[in-house]
Formats: structure tokens, sequence, C-alpha cells
């Protein structure tokens, strides 16, 4: 007997603040040292169990309902690691932009693997799940822990702290998507490139010391992404005309793109100008802590 119980979850989104290829793996992935903040843009997504023993999405974007889209992924790989073998219904609403850089379908994964480890009495432990999670995609894992945290390896590894402050961001994504996957096909790494480390801004964002830890701020995607679209330098343009000084930097490979700040009067001051320019979607977000 399966009880009538759905759970909801808030999906978020992230920025990464820091964002450095460090190579390329033998297995074709890259190898990164990231510094992910979740923030405060959801996805809602609720999950319920049935007697089916089938996976079902339901969404309010009728195109990503397909076998593909990973929040269905996720349900089948929980259920292959947890020998469960009950039905799973998810219903999404999304709000994330799709092809934005802001992890809209890793946190959607990463949240019905949550909801559906609660619903079958917690059978997988932090690791296991984290181990699904990795073999889903690369940040599927930091969605399991969310907040802020540094992220190495495939993004499989995350480490999480606690920053002494939080940014308010601006995100503006410019209504065009831009592939993942050609960004780091055509990403081009220099043997005698000078490899950022993202310790510094780690410590900076521990110790709350916020102004100078924007000037850390940096993402090594940016030059290919800019070249690869030359829409996404347009909208950057279109974007610090009313921002200001403030710094822009890509949302992971694109196309989104934010800018941080401390005031929030400022960052509404930020949000109002660039939701002027009638395109795409803005949104005005803060930085959210971890379980």
């Amino acid at each position: 007997m399966f009880t009538a119980k759905v759970i909801e979850v808030k999906a978020p989104a992230k920025v990464n603040l820091f964002l450095e290829v460090v190579g390329k793996r033998p297995d074709g992935y890259h190898d990164l040292e990231s510094i992910v903040q979740a923030v405060s843009i959801y996805d809602e997504v609720s999950v319920s169990l049935d007697a089916s023993g089938a996976s079902t999405l339901e969404c309010n974007i009728k195109a990503l309902e397909t076998p593909q889209n990973l929040a269905l992924r996720a349900a089948s790989a929980f259920k292959e690691a947890a020998g469960l073998s009950a039905g799973v219904h998810i219903r999404l609403e999304k709000v994330i932009p799709i092809q934005g850089g802001l992890g809209g379908g890793s946190s959607d994964a990463a949240a019905v693997l949550l909801a559906l480890n609660d619903l079958a009495g917690l059978p997988l432990d932090a690791g296991r799940l984290l181990k699904v999670a990795a073999g889903l995609g690369s940040d599927v894992p930091f969605f399991i822990k969310g907040g802020t945290a540094l992220v190495t390896g495939r993004g499989e590894h995350v480490d999480t702290f606690r920053p002494g402050a939080f940014f308010h961001f601006v995100v503006f994504f410019p209504g065009f998507g831009i592939s993942t996957a050609e960004v780091y096909k055509n990403l081009t790494l220099k043997l005698t490139e000078n490899r950022r480390n993202a310790k510094v801004l780690r410590e900076l964002l521990t110790g709350g010391n916020l102004p100078t830890a924007q000037e850390c701020f940096f993402n090594r995607l940016e030059e290919t992404a800019y070249e690869l679209d030359r829409r996404l330098g347009q909208a950057k343009a279109a974007m610090q005309a009313r921002v200001g000084d403030s710094r822009i930097v890509l949302c992971g490979s694109g196309a989104s793109l934010f800018s941080a700040f401390v005031d929030y009067d400022t960052a509404y001051g930020a949000y109002r100008a660039v939701k002027g320019l009638r395109q795409g979607e803005v949104f005005l977000a803060n930085g959210i802590r971890g379980e």
C-alpha cells in the first residue's frame, strides 16, 4: 500500500562565483575547481509514489516531458540504487531558464533524489545518495548539499562552507541558450596559461569581505562562450550599460549573466534597470544557505 503523501521541494538555481578548468580527463570530461552559490530562483518539484511501477513526469513546459529529462532519470537511478519497485510521479513547475547555466535540470534531479529518499524511508545514506547524484551530472551532487561550496573533480567532490555574508544577485537570461557540450568542446586549455586558484575567494567569502571577494570572481569558460555566440557579448554590453561599474560574470557555461551587490537597494535599482531592456528574463536573487 502506498500513501497519498506528496513531498514538495523548492529546487534553487546556482551561480559560479569562480570556475577554473584544471584539465581534461581520459574519459573526455574536465576536472574543475569551482565555488558555487545556490541562489533564490526556484523550480517547484512535487514527488509522490504509487503502485504503477512506472515513472512519470508532468511539467508546465510540455517539451520537457521526455524520458531524457534529468528528473525522470534521477527517479530511475534512485529506484535501481534503493531497490524501489513503486511508481514515481513528478510534477515540475519550471522557473529557472533552460540552457542558462543556472543548473536548473541538475537541481530538479537532486530534489527528486532527496524527496524519494524521504518517501522511501531513507534507504540511502548521504554517501550513497551523493554517488547516485554524481552518476547523473556534474552539478547534481552540489544541489544535494546546497548553500555555498568548493566543487572539484567532475563535480563529485563538494566541500561546503559558510560565508560570513551573502551577496544580492541580478541574474539576466538573455532569451537564448548555449550548449554546455559545445562550450567544453571548443575550450582550448593552454599549457602555459596561469591557472587560477579558488583559495583566496573562499577565504574572503568566509570572512564576509564581499567587496574584495567580487574582485576574485572568475570563469574560465567566458572567452569560449562569447566566441561561440556573439549575441552573448551584445547582451553583456546591454546589461553593463544598466548596472554601472558592477562586474558582470557568466553563469556556468552561459547564457545567463550575473552581477553581485553587497547592498540590497543598489541591487534592486540594477534589477529595475536591466528589466527595462525588455529582453529575456531578469531575476533579483539572494545567496542562500544549505541544509
